[in-house]
């Protein structure tokens, strides 16, 4: 068997829970703590990884701005359009959850710039 041609494998966090499950039933103390070290950097990495893929340019964000302005409009016509006294509370909830989403975009935007 020839190693010399092969790329490292990887192995995913299920093979590391395995094997730390194995480490606790063997008791060893080192090669648990040596798997845990290892767990932690890579909740460290998937942590950074998520951070930078939900970071937004500052035009994906104006878009969001706008997204949520249209629907907003939308709402209000809704609003003035029903008596409906259950669906106009129903608007209004959704209106203040789009209202919270927006100021929540804005101070996205405003980070860039600090």
């Amino acid at each position: 068997m020839e190693h010399g041609d092969k790329e490292p494998t990887s192995l995913s966090l299920d093979d590391y829970l395995d094997l730390l499950n194995l480490a606790i039933r063997l008791k060893d103390r080192k090669w648990q703590a040596d798997i845990i070290r290892t767990l932690h950097h890579m909740q460290e990495s998937l942590g950074e990884e998520q951070a930078k893929s939900e970071e937004c340019t500052e035009q994906e964000l104006w878009q969001c701005v706008d997204q949520i302005n249209e629907r907003m409009s939308a709402l209000y016509h809704e609003l003035k359009a029903t008596d409906d006294k259950d669906m106009q509370r129903k608007l209004l909830d959704q209106m203040w959850e789009l209202k919270i989403a927006r100021v929540e975009v804005f101070r996205k935007i405003r980070s860039i710039y600090q």
